[in-house]
């Protein structure tokens, strides 16, 4: 299956301007089979990823957040569905609470604002490598070594804060997976392959796409889209 692990919607996340109905026609578009909202410290009621899995035709909607933890170390809790999750940000109750509900815990772009981690950012289950706000390969290399130290997943993501994110970085499982805790034991176990794309759009992007008719003719090249004559 092919999984995006972090993106953000317009509804929630004032750093994204995408409305989730163009990121999930988008992610459609671009053959994903499962996409998980990890909005900045919001979860998504089931109501709401109820509707947003009625504007799929396919794909698989599963619900998650961003946490800020202290000290401004952010972690991706996959899967989460208790608004408990909203008013944490110490490392103990974000971990201790993930471990109980079964959910991947992932480190997200980790040397994008720090150069050190420190010693509780081990506790997450996987580790952010190449994203589209963690391209470069000086910090994506340092990103390997720390997962390789921790015995950490290593994995790929959009980080999506537009369409023009989508489909340059993800990972694909080796099978199916129903529940975010079936895909937490996958990625635990090592069962599945990080994925990019070659593209000549910038990276980090420069701007954030909100709908078709805003991305570059590279991004739309690395969405497979055609542009309209």
């Amino acid at each position: 299956m092919k999984v995006e692990i972090h993106s953000h919607t317009q509804e929630h996340s004032p750093c994204s301007s995408m409305p989730l109905k163009e990121l999930v026609g988008a992610a459609e578009m671009c053959g994903y089979d499962a996409l998980f909202i990890t909005d900045h410290g919001k979860i998504w009621s089931p109501r709401e990823i109820a509707d947003a899995q009625a504007l799929c035709n396919r794909m698989r909607i599963f619900p998650g957040i961003e946490i800020t933890l202290q000290g401004g170390y952010d972690v991706l809790v996959l899967g989460a569905q208790d608004e408990a999750y909203e008013k944490m940000d110490t490392p103990d109750e974000v971990f201790a609470k993930a471990c109980a509900d079964d959910c991947l815990t992932v480190l997200a772009h980790p040397y994008r604002w720090h150069d050190n981690l420190p010693p509780f950012c081990s506790l997450s289950d996987a580790v952010e490598v190449f994203t589209c706000n963690h391209p470069e390969p000086e910090k994506a290399a340092r990103a390997q070594g720390y997962a390789d130290d921790c015995n950490m997943a290593p994995v790929h993501s959009g980080d999506s804060h537009g369409l023009n994110f989508l489909n340059k970085f993800w990972l694909e499982t080796e099978g199916d997976f129903e529940t975010a805790q079936e895909f937490r034991r996958m990625i635990v176990a090592g069962q599945y392959e990080n994925r990019l794309r070659e593209t000549d759009s910038e990276l980090p992007p420069t701007y954030k796409a909100a709908n078709i008719d805003e991305l570059s003719e590279a991004d739309m090249a690395a969405l497979n889209v055609q542009p309209i004559a």
